[in-house]
């Protein structure tokens, strides 16, 4: 005699659980797995004098030439003059007392190859700094120094002439100091008698 079977349930498995091992394996080795060429290139780019535990830099062998402008005898108009000084060097480079200006000269016929004779030797001491170094104008900082007080008082002529040296030396990297001189309480009361106006 013929018992009838039932017919077996379609059986199937459950992948969930399969599925969520999986993917947390994924987020493990994502996590734990380290790319040496990768951490290379992001360690070359952090910068190594800042953060919590900064690391020692060599800095690059460039040249720095500090040119200091002053200005001497300011009481009197007709003495006064600005004098220059190269990096810690005592040596000073006087400019004509009571320079007016390159125009201005140039229309008086005065001073003017005084004025030029200076700026050519500071030029030459430069140019001298420079071979030593290697010549290369790339590997040379500029630095304009006009410290206060009496620095404050250089005429922007003087300032800009020294800037001319290093632009024809082809130095491009060059770095300003400096800072204007606080006012008197006269120059403050001639200021506030104009405002008042």
């Amino acid at each position: 005699m013929n018992v009838p079977l039932e017919e077996p349930e379609e059986t199937e498995l459950n992948m969930t659980p399969m599925i969520d091992i999986v993917f947390q394996l994924i987020i493990f080795f994502l996590l734990s797995l380290k790319f040496k060429t990768i951490d290379r290139r992001i360690e070359s780019m952090l910068p190594k004098d800042r953060g919590l535990a900064p690391t020692p830099t060599f800095p690059e062998d460039f040249l720095k030439v500090k040119i200091k402008l002053f200005r001497r005898d300011m009481k009197d108009k007709e003495k006064a003059h600005t004098v220059l000084r190269i990096d810690n060097d005592r040596t000073t480079y006087k400019l004509p007392a009571a320079w007016k200006g390159r125009l201005k000269e140039l229309s008086a016929g005065t001073r003017v190859q005084d004025y030029d004779k200076t700026m050519a030797r500071i030029k030459s001491v430069v140019v001298k700094k420079m071979k030593a170094h290697g010549g290369n104008p790339e590997e040379v900082k500029g630095e304009i120094v006009a410290p206060p007080p009496k620095g404050g008082a250089v005429p922007h002529g003087d300032i800009v002439q020294v800037l001319n040296i290093f632009l024809e030396l082809g130095m491009i990297d060059v770095v300003f100091e400096g800072a204007a001189t606080p006012l008197t309480s006269k120059e403050r009361a001639a200021r506030a008698a104009k405002k008042g106006r």
